[in-house]
């Protein structure tokens, strides 16, 4: 039997952030017979494959007790169980604990980081140490791993693109229609949300639309600035915060928007934008790690420097392009997003391990 053992953060589809886990998990389980999960947070489940078998650790435990406890858990699995190979997605702490077992066990380890990284110096270490550990490191874009420069060779580290649901979120566009903007994004510092907030509604749409924030905080640093952002926004009628949502629950959600803004600074490559333009809205955004997403003449048009300043410019001048060059930036998006669906995503891990 062909098994594969997925080390994650968290399987729960109720998750805004990262119920997208399930998909991936999914994806594995139409190649393998067996797919094993350890999981930090294990939640709502009931949308996984019969062939994947979730184990997580309990959570009340101490941050020691809990070492202990994947690590027994790994090695029980890796023992009792022979894998292809172990897939250890966004967390440097799993690498690093598994990392002995898997060597003496020889089993091929493949880490999944696509972030800007950690501003904690020990967390920066760990992501470093796991890196090194790893066999290969997968990425999802040329700068959303914050070692490169350590370890960007094509016998280590691989640029393999996302992995969104395409064929869910592609909805066909005949006629673009303007309608209302939308931040979907963790609640955080590091992801701008005022400055998009400030720049939309000094543009000259922001007097005649609406703008909506879909997602939530995720620490008590997070938490401050939410309720800051809505305390801010409260006499704005025109501005919604309308919390974490179930991730499968944003297609619906998103057919309401023609807009899309993410402050993101290089480092950053969102699921998001790359969903919502699979949806067929247009994005406003700052990274150039999006660049290739458009066609190259309307770059500068939704490309702004992360001020207010520049995304109410951007904003404005929207509507000086005609609909049929807005169905062409959409139509474009489309089919250069296909190619990083979840459908082909084992495919690829494959091909690099």
């Amino acid at each position: 039997m062909k098994k594969v053992l997925v080390l994650n953060i968290s399987t729960d589809s109720k998750n805004t952030s990262l119920g997208f886990a399930i998909s991936w998990l999914n994806a594995f389980a139409k190649k393998f017979d067996e797919v094993h999960v350890i999981s930090l947070s294990k939640g709502s489940d009931d949308e996984l494959e019969k062939n994947v078998v979730v184990s997580s650790v309990d959570n009340e435990l101490g941050r020691i007790s809990k070492i202990i406890n994947l690590y027994k858990l790994i090695n029980k699995l890796t023992k009792s169980n022979k894998y292809e190979f172990c897939l250890s997605h966004m967390s440097s702490l799993m690498v690093i604990i598994s990392s002995p077992i898997l060597k003496i066990r020889k089993i091929k380890s493949i880490f999944w980081y696509t972030h800007k990284g950690p501003t904690d110096f020990v967390k920066k270490i760990f992501l470093l140490k796991a890196s090194i550990y790893s066999n290969k490191i997968i990425t999802a874009s040329k700068n959303s791993f914050p070692y490169k420069r350590f370890f960007n060779n094509k016998r280590k580290l691989h640029v393999i693109g996302h992995a969104i649901k395409f064929d869910e979120f592609f909805r066909k566009i005949n006629s673009f229609d303007e309608k209302n903007f939308v931040i979907i994004s963790r609640i955080s510092k590091s992801k701008k949300i005022d400055e998009s907030i400030s720049g939309f509604l000094n543009s000259e749409k922001g007097s005649s639309h609406k703008l909506s924030v879909i997602g939530g905080p995720l620490s008590s640093e997070d938490e401050i600035y939410y309720q800051n952002l809505k305390l801010k926004y409260a006499s704005h009628e025109n501005i919604s915060f309308l919390g974490s949502m179930p991730h499968k629950n944003l297609i619906n959600e998103i057919s309401d928007f023609s807009f899309h803004i993410n402050n993101t600074e290089e480092g950053f490559y969102d699921k998001s934008v790359l969903e919502t333009m699979s949806h067929g809205l247009v994005n406003f955004y700052s990274n150039s790690d999006y660049d290739d997403l458009l066609p190259e003449e309307y770059r500068d048009k939704f490309k702004f420097d992360g001020t207010p300043e520049s995304l109410s410019k951007k904003i404005t001048e929207i509507g000086n392009l005609k609909i049929d060059e807005i169905n062409k930036i959409i139509n474009f998006s489309q089919s250069k997003l296909k190619k990083q669906s979840v459908n082909n995503l084992v495919d690829r891990v494959l091909t690099i391990i």
